[in-house]
């Protein structure tokens, strides 16, 4: 067993270009730089180029001391919003768990009408579905169509006046470990969609697939890794990528390489870019034991978006040991370096390191490390590899050795996405500064956990920042730290204002030049998701998702929201003179159940370790889940829960609610009872004092 994270998985320098003041008009620019203008938020980036980036200025550092709630919904959901809202002609879109979509009024927030593909009834015959399920990051709009796709591998087409449903294709077998938990994207005709997988160990292999926008029908696939059948690797790419793999872990366990998250579609080139996961084993020795740099594996793609044929590749991370995804958002601009215009691709992918690419060609042009980073002390400028330290290769230290590997192994930057600001030409990371303790257990096996350090070399250290970066000079220009790693996706504007929002329910404006904060809010609700800006009847809003969002809150809930921001899940709307006051959130009304503990100490223990084994991707490090979340927290557990205890957790009972049995012996599930018994017993103790 190789034991890792599952993945799952801006910039500023000078003042505003123009303000706006009480009579200002609205502009927004969509698509390419000169296109014209929208007051729309079409695409999950907001243009073609996926700068998170909007000309829209009414909302300005002259102007936001004025900004009020508008309006406010709250959403049925119990896990939070990891999606970007889409927002066309007056109506927003947006889907949430379990893939359920819903269209909203732009103005008031009114629910329009809901979608739900029921998801769930596939949690039977696949529980392994249950986590993926519990995150969908968006829909995509375009000919009056809504498209979404579904936990359970479909793609699904709905009018986008009614909800409808139009078509639905199957664009993977969950049987063989695959799921999906993107937004869909959009380029000309044509709908893409990746998918995950990489670690069900089932031996599947990550792939793009390209359908009809009017009726479904699958138009082509590009598969990122080779097949483990040689008849299949029938292109110049396959065999290109084939000639990098050794050894039967291939065969074994698949190629991995799912696109699970961003792709960014060019209409100027023709092409779509997208980043890719690794593969099992994580350590590569293991996986390719000749060595060889396993294509496409944590790597940048460009393909033919009429035809799937491949373009260019470019490999952040050749040989890769750590999990170190490129599926981050991918943002494409025209950049002056060194008196020389670029049109380029950026990305900062899990790894540490912000990188810029010539986006027709995938030619290295530069790359630095926007977090402390110990795997690699530089990439070589005339390589573009990394030059690996030994201070990361954990897998080469003795066993039981524990070592501290930095960016932690969910990522410097996760799914949450960066924004650019064309103008100033900067970007602005959500960035992870955090380790992951990692575990040596020998032959390639391994733990870790995610730490959370607050001191580094005798200094103040913040977990999570906001980074504003100049990818011209490859370096910070400031920074605003966070006391929580997990935090919000990110929206600058041409009101040179940036907006994120934090683990601890603040939704915050800064100045884009300088990072001063000018405006802050706190929601009671931790945001993980994007804000997004669009206007109606020349009145110009910003939208926040409030609510944790993402597969990672299951694993370390306390990581992704402070105790002060554990409220519902809802759609928040500001303006210029909103004065809206922020409705209460639902109190939380759990009981402890009244059982003690009765185990020794070993027993107890014993129960610790099969409960971080078995129980805490779900349910939550410590046994403390996610607070409102549709995961139990076992803490609270019913003595109705505790008498059906070992046939929940080893019979199954609740498997069609996705909880499948986890095949552990009848002592071990006792010890995992008493455990949470004993967890239940300490946070009692913290409330009666």
């Amino acid at each position: 067993m190789f034991k890792a994270t599952f993945l799952a998985s801006l910039i500023l320098l000078t003042t505003a270009q123009s303000s706006a003041g009480e009579n200002s008009s609205v502009t927004h620019t969509f698509g390419t730089d000169d296109a014209p203008a929208s007051t729309d938020w079409p695409v999950a980036g907001g243009n073609h180029r996926g700068q998170h980036f909007s000309t829209l200025d009414q909302i300005s550092t002259e102007t936001i001391g004025r900004l009020g709630l508008a309006w406010a919904e709250e959403l049925p959901v119990a896990d939070g919003i990891s999606a970007t809202p889409i927002v066309v002609d007056g109506v927003i879109y947006v889907s949430v768990p379990f893939s359920l979509v819903i269209a909203l009024d732009a103005a008031t927030g009114k629910t329009l009408w809901r979608y739900d593909p029921d998801v769930k009834k596939a949690f039977a015959k696949h529980p392994h579905l249950s986590w993926t399920a519990r995150s969908n990051r968006g829909v995509a709009v375009q000919d009056g169509r809504v498209l979404v796709a579904t936990a359970d591998c479909r793609l699904i087409a709905l009018d986008a006046d009614s909800g409808e449903l139009q078509w639905s294709a199957t664009t993977c077998d969950p049987a063989r470990g695959y799921s999906i938990t993107d937004a869909p994207r959009i380029g000309g005709d044509k709908v893409f969609i990746g998918n995950a997988g990489s670690e069900s160990g089932k031996r599947n292999r990550g792939y793009v697939s390209a359908y009809s926008i009017r009726d479904g029908a699958l138009v082509w696939r590009f598969y990122t890794v080779p097949s483990a059948n040689p008849d299949e690797n029938d292109t110049p790419a396959m065999k290109m990528a084939a000639a990098t793999w050794n050894g039967d872990a291939w065969q074994q366990f698949g190629g991995g390489g799912s696109v699970w998250n961003g792709m960014t579609y060019d209409p100027d080139s023709g092409y779509v870019f997208f980043g890719t996961a690794g593969a099992l084993p994580y350590v590569h020795r293991y996986r390719s034991p000749e060595g060889g740099d396993n294509l496409f594996l944590s790597s940048v793609l460009a393909v033919n978006a009429e035809t799937g044929e491949y373009v260019w590749h470019y490999q952040t991370v050749p040989e890769d040991s750590w999990e170190y995804n490129a599926t981050m958002n991918i943002v494409l601009a025209d950049l002056e370096i060194k008196g020389k215009q670029h049109s380029v691709l950026m990305i900062a992918p899990k790894n540490g390191f912000y990188y810029v690419l010539d986006r027709l060609s995938g030619e290295f042009i530069s790359a630095g490390s926007y977090v402390k980073v110990n795997w690699a002390s530089h990439i070589n400028a005339e390589t573009g590899r990394p030059v690996i330290r030994g201070e990361g290769e954990f897998w080469k230290t003795p066993a039981g050795t524990r070592s501290e590997l930095w960016p932690n192994m969910w990522g410097s930057h996760s799914w949450n996405p960066m924004a650019y600001h064309p103008e100033l030409q900067l970007a602005y990371i959500p960035a992870i500064d955090a380790p992951s303790v990692v575990t040596n257990l020998g032959d390639g096996d391994f733990e870790d956990e995610l730490a959370r350090v607050d001191e580094v070399d005798g200094k103040p250290h913040s977990p999570g920042k906001l980074i504003a970066w100049d990818p011209a000079a490859h370096r910070e220009r400031w920074s605003v730290g966070h006391e929580l790693p997990f935090n919000g996706g990110v929206l600058a504007t041409a009101g040179s204002l940036v907006f994120q929002g934090d683990a601890e329910g603040d939704f915050s404006a800064y100045h884009a030049a300088d990072g001063r904060r000018l405006w802050s809010v706190n929601t009671g609700s931790a945001i993980n998701a994007a804000p997004v800006t669009y206007a109606v009847d020349k009145k110009q809003y910003v939208l926040v998702p409030a609510g944790a969002g993402g597969g990672a809150q299951f694993l370390y809930p306390d990581l992704h929201s402070s105790a002060d921001a554990r409220g519902p899940t809802r759609m928040l709307a500001f303006s210029l003179d909103g004065d809206l006051e922020l409705p209460p959130g639902t109190a939380d009304k759990r009981e402890l159940p009244a059982l003690r503990p009765t185990a020794s100490h070993e027993t107890i223990m014993r129960g610790e370790v099969a409960y971080a084994e078995n129980c805490s991707y779900c349910h939550g490090t410590n046994a403390s889940a996610r607070v409102g979340g549709s995961v139990p927290d076992l803490r609270f557990a019913t003595e109705e829960t505790h008498a059906a205890w070992n046939g929940i957790v080893i019979g199954g009972a609740l498997r069609s609610n996705g909880m499948p049995g986890t095949g552990v012996s009848a002592e071990d599930a006792e010890a995992i009872r008493q455990y949470v018994l004993r967890q239940a017993d300490q946070l009692r103790r913290v409330e009666t004092h």
